[in-house]
């Protein structure tokens, strides 16, 4: 079956010269019996490549299930028809573009799509952060946009994604609807004829206004002794921005050598992903050599921040529940934030409590940026003031003015911060003791699953209907005393049941939560288990918090995977 899709692939007159140069041996070895090139066009024809979170992403090859110009073109076809549909007064399209193998390519090639749509099309001319293209978005009033990016995944993946007019990833019922739109377009469009005029550069006042939105952030304590500073953009788009932003500043960096450079290979850091401690290896060679204190981490997009400090003489990775709290705590006791801290239902409640702690309001949602942006939407369309943003995964947002996680003014901010707390004798690690020793201890574990199998996705579709029906009273050994199901949108608890809400604590301007698959059991003394498994491939994630210790983590993890059958 796939081999015949992979001919018919080869049919269309337009498919780009490299991709059939590259399937034809393929599919002619296939012919021929060849049992791995059987394996390898089921893996790329047997379906199309998902339009999943915000977009797509994948392996670059041929095929309707890889990364490649045909693919580009035709998500970027459906989402100016979306576009048109629901923001039809505005003409004006972004894409831009990451240090990726192909990025700039299949750059272009969306850039294209969208100019012979109608669109005035401003396209990055070099690698730019994708936070810094999301506030070109919203500087430029754009009706959609396009950044091409696989974020932190290994060179061999790109990515596409796709935002909406008001700067946000794509979510209901845009999503729906470009799924709807690619089904009923050819697998290799027609190349579209772009008249050049109407594809500019980002003009150079954006890039401006992006570096004073950064400067805008910074605290100027009155306690300050300016952090030894290395900076690595795991070879990606940081680079453009983080250092200018420290120069204007005046605030010390050291950009890391061997990754500060960038490549789309990735020769340094195989999986340049702030998350993993292995990425870190040639800058802590570096940070150690040079006597530095921190090192601070984009990913190859710059939208998420890492931060490597030293604790009891030896260099560890922050989490990212950790760094978030420290920072909204940083801006509450300098300039006095207020407004709305938002926050995914997977995300540590140690942020939450910060901002509790503070008295200002907490909103909760789903996990990832698209769905943070929707409550910053509904925050601003109330007239309430927003204050911060974050998930464990290594995001934050600061601006209000953005919608999409920003690592490039969040990297210019937590530097000053690392010198707040440098001059009161305190490093980063003792600045978290020190939070919580006054709101209460918090430990967590992010623990990742995979089962690479035929039919992982199906095993962990059916384990997370074993667990939903499980009736769970214990956990670890603690008592399970509430749970919610945000497939039902449905909160079990106290011997009752009730809608999910994104503001329990403000039930008058409180809206149901949007339903996903994903479980969440509260246990006794505050501490929870969270399972989300992936909607496209065999991935499941088990969120994890204790109150008291690190013990109790070891426990219901051991648990989640025997409940799992791992």
């Amino acid at each position: 079956m796939s081999l015949n899709a992979a001919k018919q692939y080869l049919s269309h007159a337009h498919l780009e010269a490299e991709l059939r140069a590259e399937l034809e041996p393929l599919v002619k070895a296939a012919e021929a019996g060849d049992a791995k090139a059987v394996a390898e066009l089921e893996d790329r024809f047997f379906e199309p490549l998902a339009f999943g979170t915000g977009g797509l992403r994948g392996f670059m090859a041929a095929g309707l299930r890889r990364m490649n110009q045909p693919n580009v073109r035709r998500t970027t076809m459906a989402l100016a028809a979306v576009a048109k549909a629901h923001a039809p007064a505005k003409k004006i399209a972004v894409v831009g573009y990451d240090t990726r193998i192909n990025s700039e390519v299949f750059a272009k090639e969306s850039a294209a799509v969208l100019a012979a749509a109608g669109y005035e099309v401003f396209l990055g001319t070099r690698p730019l952060p994708t936070p810094f293209l999301c506030f070109a978005m919203k500087a430029l009033g754009s009706a959609c946009g396009v950044i091409i990016t696989a974020s932190h995944n290994p060179k061999e993946y790109n990515g596409f994604k796709a935002y909406n007019d008001l700067g946000g990833q794509v979510v209901d019922p845009w999503d729906a609807e470009i799924e709807a739109h690619m089904a009923a377009l050819p697998v290799v469009p027609v190349p579209p004829t772009a008249p050049a005029e109407r594809i500019k550069p980002i003009p150079a006042a954006i890039e401006k206004a992006y570096l004073a939105l950064g400067q805008d952030l910074l605290q100027h304590p009155k306690a300050f002794t300016p952090a030894r500073i290395l900076y690595t953009p795991f070879h990606g788009t940081g680079i453009a921005f983080v250092p200018t932003l420290f120069e204007q500043a005046g605030l010390p960096l050291t950009v890391s050598p061997s990754q500060g450079v960038q490549d789309g290979t990735f020769p340094t850091a195989p999986r340049p992903n702030p998350e993993e401690l292995a990425a870190y290896a040639a800058p802590l060679r570096e940070a150690e050599a040079a006597d530095m204190e921190v090192i601070l981490s984009n990913d190859p997009d710059a939208d998420r921040i890492g931060v490597v400090a030293k604790r009891n003489g030896a260099w560890e990775l922050m989490s990212g529940n950790d760094l978030a709290a420290l920072t909204l705590d940083y801006f509450c006791t300098q300039k006095g934030r207020k407004g709305a801290v938002v926050s995914t239902v997977v995300t540590s409640d140690f942020m939450a409590d910060v901002a509790r702690h503070y008295g200002l309001p907490v909103v909760w949602t789903l996990t990832g940026f698209k769905n943070i942006a929707v409550c910053m939407d509904r925050l601003e369309a109330l007239g309430e003031a927003y204050a911060f943003s974050a998930e464990e995964s290594y995001g934050m947002l600061i601006p209000p003015s953005l919608r999409d996680k920003d690592g490039v003014t969040a990297a210019l901010v937590v530097a000053e911060m690392a010198g707040h707390y440098k001059a009161l004798g305190l490093t980063l690690f003792e600045a978290v003791d020190a939070l919580m020793a006054k709101v209460g201890a918090f430990h967590n574990r992010l623990v990742n699953l995979e089962d690479p199998r035929p039919g992982g996705a199906k095993r962990f579709a059916e384990a997370m209907e074993r667990i939903r029906t499980a009736g769970l009273a214990t956990l670890g050994g603690e008592k399970v005393v509430s749970w919610e199901d945000f497939q039902t949108g449905l909160w079990h608890g106290e011997g009752r049941s009730e809608t999910i809400l994104d503001r329990p604590d403000n039930r008058a301007a409180a809206l149901p939560i949007p339903r996903s698959n994903v479980l969440k059991f509260r246990l006794q003394g505050g501490a929870f288990a969270a399972f989300r498994p992936s909607g496209t491939e065999p991935k499941l994630k088990v969120y994890l918090q204790s109150r008291t210790d690190a013990a109790l983590l070891d426990r219901l993890e051991a648990e989640a995977r025997k409940l799992l059958g791992l």
